[in-house]
């Protein structure tokens, strides 16, 4: 009884069962929090862009700045002098070092669409105006829709979400009965797609997805995961999502891996949904040790970031899924 008084419980600790916990939670936190350091200082663009992904990364935020200039209600000529000046300086490294390539044709499409915006205020001297054209016209611009703006209208977004009610999205929820029907490429492919419509931090999109499709390969990585028993032998495939650490750079980036995945992960899911597929989000909130062995046995490489893993299958005729009441929408919302 003096014990328990003197440490409580676990759901009612007493201070001194909180500072007891806290000297053994310490060096577990401190380990955790080093390994993910270490390979974000070792992968990330923080210290260079020594890599292809890395310069690749650099670069797509740079010439998306001069999209988003482009598509401001009323874009000042001229604008975004050391943008085009960075831009063009890592452009040309990149040329150096790997040539022309198609990655090319989108920052060569924007620049373009830039020429055009000032040549159509009759600015013909906007900054970098020569290194800009010899850029071009050095790449080459096959694909115009690659890079800039497109012009939409109202009528064309109402149509296209006339349709679409809040049922769509209230509808989608955690399935855990499947059948036996096998799930296509063609599905997963498709609700990649959507995802890839998904924010990412200034349009880096590097999110990825590994499609596990035997059965025997999806029993050994949910039995490593160890959270889907009872239903884990009825998963058509396996979905992992992951996201480069290559992409971001500095202090204040730390966390957008996992922001940018995570937004990347629910468009996935609503994907599938849209398709009239079954899915489950699979946390992957597991200590270093397990990430480790994770990456052996899916082939993730050190320099990715494990977002979650999804269960995937059709829907049966008639199913349970949890109720997974919501909190109240006061709880959710704040007018400020």
């Amino acid at each position: 009884m003096k014990k328990i008084y003197l440490l409580g419980n676990e759901l009612n600790p007493t201070p001194l069962r909180v500072f007891i916990k806290s000297l053994k939670q310490a060096p577990y936190m401190a380990s955790n929090y080093l390994y993910d350091m270490r390979r974000y200082l070792k992968h990330s663009s923080t210290l260079g862009y020594g890599s292809k992904n890395k310069l690749r990364a650099r670069i797509i935020a740079i010439y998306h700045n001069v999209e988003k200039g482009l598509s401001l209600p009323a874009p000042r000529p001229g604008f975004g002098e050391s943008n085009l000046s960075y831009l063009l300086s890592a452009i040309d490294l990149y040329l150096s070092r790997y040539g022309v390539d198609e990655f090319l044709q989108a920052p060569a499409s924007a620049l373009s669409a830039y020429v055009d915006f000032n040549r159509a205020a009759g600015n013909e001297n906007f900054p970098e105006r020569e290194r800009i054209l010899k850029t071009i016209d050095r790449i080459g611009v096959a694909s115009p829709e690659c890079g800039g703006t497109v012009l939409l209208t109202k009528a064309q977004i109402r149509a296209a979400t006339q349709n679409v009610g809040a049922e769509f999205f209230t509808s989608r929820c955690s399935v855990r009965q499947y059948s036996e029907e096998d799930v296509s490429d063609e599905d997963i492919v498709e609700a990649v797609r959507i995802a890839q419509k998904s924010p990412s931090v200034c349009n880096r999109q590097t999110c990825k997805v590994y499609v596990i499709h035997t059965k025997e390969q999806i029993k050994r990585v949910l039995d490593f995961h160890g959270g889907t028993r009872g239903f884990g032998e009825h998963v058509n495939k396996l979905l992992v999502v992951t996201n480069k650490l290559s992409s971001f750079w500095g202090a204040s980036e730390r966390n957008q891996c996992w922001i940018d995945g995570g937004l990347f992960a629910m468009s996935l899911l609503l994907g599938l949904h849209s398709r009239g597929l079954g899915a489950c989000s699979l946390n992957w909130s597991k200590d270093s040790s397990v990430d480790r062995e994770f990456r052996k046995i899916v082939e993730i490489g050190d320099d990715e970031a494990v977002i979650m893993l999804v269960a995937v299958g059709h829907i049966p005729e008639s199913l349970k899924v949890a109720l997974s009441h919501r909190m109240p929408i006061e709880d959710a919302v704040c007018f400020c």
